[in-house]
C-alpha cells in the first residue's frame, strides 16, 4: 500500500512540475523574444541599406557570371564544331585522294604527284572559300600540293618555316603521327594571304599510307572567334530582363560592341563625350587589372537623352577568349526607393511578429497543460502495464537469443558455401581472361613465324635461298618461339598459387600486369596515361596483380563501347600513411542508379555471355580482406588534351606494410 502511495505522489509531481515549468518558461521566453526582437529590428534598419545593396550587387554579378559562363561554353562548343568541320573536310579529301590513287597507281610517282596537285589544287571550301588542302611527302618532306601557295609545291618549304612553337612546320606536323597514330589535330602559325602577319590556325592531318603522304586542312582561329563573336552578340541583343536592365559590351580599347544606346556602338572612345570617356576608361582599367570589378560612377546625361543623370553601380567582367568587357548595372535612385519600401515592410513585420508570438505563446502553453493533464490520467496504468510487459519481454528475449544463435550458425555455413562458389567462378573467369590475353600476346610472334616459314619455302622453290638468309630467318623463328615461351612464363607467374608477403615496387607490379594485357589494349586502340611515383610496399603482390588486372579489364570492356580516342589513366601517389592508386577512363562513367551496386556479387552491366558479374566483388574482397585496404568508385569529369571527358574512377588505398 505504501509503494502505491509513493507511486501516486511521484505521478502528481511529474504532472505538476512540467506545468509550472511550462508557464514560467513561456513567460520568460516571451519577454526575452520581444526585447530581442526590438534590438534586431533596430539592427536590421541600420544594416538594411548595406544588405540590400549587397543583394542587388550579387544579383547583377550572378547575371554577368552566368552570361560569361555561357559565352565560354559557346566558345568551346564552336571550337569543337569547327574541328569536326575541318576533320570532315579532310576525310572527304582523303576519299578523293584514295580514288585518284586507285585509278592512277600505275603512273610513276612524280607524274602521280603532279596529277594529284592538279586535281586537289582546284578544290575550295568553307564559307569564304579560303579553305584548301595541302599535301606533303613524309619521306622527302616535299610539298605535293598546296593550293594556298602553289609556289611551295615540289619544295621542302615545310621544313624551312617555323610553326610558332620552336619546331619547323614539318616536325610539328609529324608529332601528330607519334605512337603509330594515323590522324590528329594540331595548331601552327601561318601568314594569311595578302598579309604579313602570322596568325594561329587549327588543322587536321591524316596519313595516306599507300603513298606515305599526309593530307590536311585548317581554319584560322581568328575566323572562328569572329563567327563566335557575331553569334554571341546576336544572342545577347535578344535578352530581355524584367527590371529593364541591359547588358553592355566593349573591347579592351573601350570601343562599344553592344549597348542600349546604339549611337555609340563602334565609335572609338576618343570621339565620345569627355565624361563618358572617363567612365569607360575607369571600367576598362579596373576590369583588366582585376578580371572583374564593381564600379560606381555618375552616368553621363548625354548617354541617354531625356533621363536625369544618376549614380550607377555596375558589375563588369573580362572575357579573355573574346577580349570583351561585359557588364550590367543598377541606378541608386531605384535602390533608395527599394530600401525605403523594405524599411516600411520591416516595421509592419515587427508589430505582426510581436502579436503573433504573444498569441502563440498563450496557445501553446494552454495546449501543453491540457496534454499533460490528459496524460497524467493514463500514467498510472502505463506504469503497471510496462512493469508486467518488462517481465514478459525478458522471458521472450531469452528464448529469442537461443533461436538467434542457431540461425546465425546456419547463416554462416550458407555464406561460406556462397563464398566458395564465388571463388570457383572467379578462377574460371580469370582463366578465360588468361586465354584471351595469351591469344593476343601470341598473335604477332605466330604471324612472324608463319611469314618467315612461308618465305623460306618460296625462296627454296625458286632456288634463291642462301645459307646466310636461311640462318637469319631460322634465328628470327627461334626468337619468336622464345617470345611465345616467355609469354607462357609471364602468365604462369601471375597465376602462381604462392601467397606470401614481400616488399615490391608498385610500378614494377603494374608493368607485370601490363605485360599480360598490353597487346589486347593496343589492338583495341586504347592509350595508357601514367602519373606514377616511386613507391614500395610490403604486401601480397599476386593479390594486387589480380586487383589491377580486374579493374583494367573492366575499363577496357567499357571503352570498347565508345569511339576513339580511348584512354586509361593510372595514378600512383603517396597519401599520408597510405598508397593511393587511381584508375579511370573516358568511357562515359557508370549510371547513377547502379554505381552503388557494382561491388555486389553477381551484379553486372554486361550481357550474360560476357561476364559473371563477380570480378569487382572479388576485387573488393581481396582489397578488404587480404590487402587490408579500401576501394571506392565514382564518376569523374576531366579535361585531357584540350578535350572534356567523363569516366569511372576506381580509387584504391593500401597500407605501406601489412
Amino acid at each position: 500500500m505504501s509503494k502505491l502511495a509513493d507511486e501516486i505522489k511521484i505521478i502528481k509531481w511529474i504532472v505538476l512540475l512540467p506545468i509550472i515549468g511550462v508557464i514560467l518558461t513561456s513567460f520568460i521566453l516571451t519577454n526575452i523574444f520581444i526585447s530581442s526582437r526590438y534590438e534586431v529590428h533596430d539592427h536590421e534598419i541600420n544594416k538594411l541599406k548595406q544588405t540590400h545593396t549587397l543583394e542587388l550587387k550579387n544579383s547583377i554579378k550572378e547575371k554577368i557570371d552566368n552570361l560569361t559562363l555561357l559565352l565560354n561554353e559557346n566558345y568551346e562548343n564552336e571550337i569543337i564544331r569547327s574541328k569536326h568541320s575541318i576533320k570532315d573536310i579532310v576525310n572527304l579529301g582523303y576519299q578523293h585522294l584514295n580514288l585518284m590513287y586507285k585509278n592512277h597507281s600505275h603512273l610513276p610517282k612524280e607524274e602521280l604527284y603532279s596529277f594529284i596537285n592538279k586535281r586537289m589544287g582546284k578544290l575550295r571550301f568553307f564559307d569564304n572559300n579560303d579553305g584548301y588542302f595541302f599535301i606533303y611527302d613524309r619521306k622527302s618532306a616535299k610539298v605535293v600540293s598546296n593550293a594556298g601557295t602553289p609556289s611551295h609545291v615540289g619544295t621542302s618549304f615545310f621544313k624551312n618555316i617555323k610553326a610558332g612553337n620552336g619546331l619547323s612546320l614539318f616536325d610539328n606536323f609529324e608529332k601528330v603521327f607519334e605512337n603509330g597514330k594515323t590522324e590528329g589535330f594540331t595548331s601552327w602559325h601561318w601568314t594569311r594571304p595578302n598579309s604579313k602577319i602570322k596568325e594561329e590556325k587549327i588543322g587536321f592531318l591524316k596519313l595516306f599510307e599507300p603513298l606515305d603522304i599526309v593530307i590536311g586542312s585548317a581554319l584560322y582561329t581568328k575566323d572562328i572567334k569572329r563567327d563566335i563573336s557575331k553569334n554571341s552578340i546576336e544572342f545577347l541583343k535578344k535578352l530581355k530582363y524584367p527590371d529593364d536592365s541591359y547588358i553592355f559590351i566593349m573591347d579592351s580599347k573601350g570601343t562599344s560592341i553592344l549597348h542600349k544606346n546604339k549611337e555609340i556602338i563602334g565609335v572609338p572612345l576618343s570621339k565620345l563625350d569627355e565624361k563618358i570617356q572617363k567612365n569607360v576608361s575607369s571600367i576598362v582599367k579596373k576590369t583588366l587589372e582585376n578580371k572583374f570589378a564593381f564600379i560606381e560612377y555618375q552616368q553621363s546625361e548625354k548617354l541617354f537623352k531625356g533621363h536625369l543623370p544618376s549614380k550607377k553601380i555596375s558589375y563588369v567582367k573580362h572575357v579573355p577568349i573574346l577580349d570583351w568587357i561585359i557588364g550590367t548595372g543598377l541606378y541608386n535612385d531605384n535602390l533608395n526607393k527599394e530600401i525605403k519600401r523594405k524599411q516600411e515592410l520591416l516595421n509592419k513585420n515587427l508589430q505582426d511578429d510581436i502579436s503573433t508570438i504573444v498569441f502563440a505563446s498563450l496557445l501553446v502553453t494552454i495546449l501543453i497543460i491540457a496534454i499533460i493533464l490528459i496524460l497524467s490520467r493514463r500514467l498510472k496504468n502505463i506504469f503497471q502495464y510496462y512493469s508486467k510487459s518488462l517481465e514478459d519481454s525478458n522471458n521472450k528475449l531469452h528464448k529469442l537469443n537461443e533461436e538467434l544463435e542457431q540461425k546465425v550458425k546456419q547463416q554462416v555455413n550458407t555464406l561460406r558455401q556462397k563464398d566458395s562458389l564465388l571463388n570457383q567462378q572467379s578462377k574460371l573467369a580469370a582463366m578465360g581472361e588468361m586465354l584471351g590475353n595469351i591469344a593476343h600476346q601470341w598473335r604477332q610472334p605466330l604471324s612472324a613465324i608463319s611469314t618467315l616459314a612461308s618465305g623460306i619455302r618460296v625462296k627454296k622453290e625458286m632456288g634463291e635461298v642462301s645459307n646466310e638468309e636461311l640462318d637469319n630467318d631460322l634465328q628470327a623463328i627461334v626468337s619468336s618461339t622464345k617470345l611465345l615461351s616467355n609469354t607462357i612464363d609471364d602468365f604462369r607467374n601471375y597465376y602462381s598459387k604462392d601467397k606470401f608477403i614481400k616488399e615490391f615496387k608498385i610500378e614494377n607490379t603494374l608493368n607485370n600486369v601490363l605485360s599480360l594485357i598490353s597487346a589486347n589494349l593496343s589492338n583495341k586502340e586504347i592509350e595508357l596515361v601514367f602519373d606514377i611515383d616511386d613507391i614500395s610496399i610490403s604486401s601480397y603482390e599476386n593479390e594486387l596483380i589480380q586487383v589491377l588486372l580486374n579493374i583494367l579489364n573492366n575499363a577496357k570492356d567499357a571503352l570498347l563501347e565508345r569511339e576513339t580516342p580511348r584512354y586509361i589513366f593510372i595514378t600512383i601517389k603517396k597519401q599520408k600513411e597510405q598508397v593511393l592508386i587511381e584508375i579511370y577512363d573516358n568511357a562515359g562513367g557508370i549510371k547513377k542508379d547502379i554505381i552503388s551496386r557494382v561491388f555486389e556479387p553477381y551484379f553486372t552491366t554486361k550481357f550474360k555471355s560476357q561476364g559473371t558479374g563477380i570480378g569487382l566483388y572479388m576485387t573488393k574482397n581481396i582489397i578488404d580482406s587480404n590487402l587490408k585496404g579500401k576501394i571506392e568508385v565514382e564518376n569523374k569529369s576531366f579535361t585531357y588534351d584540350n578535350q572534356k571527358f567523363k569516366g569511372a574512377l576506381f580509387r584504391i588505398k593500401l597500407p605501406f606494410k601489412l
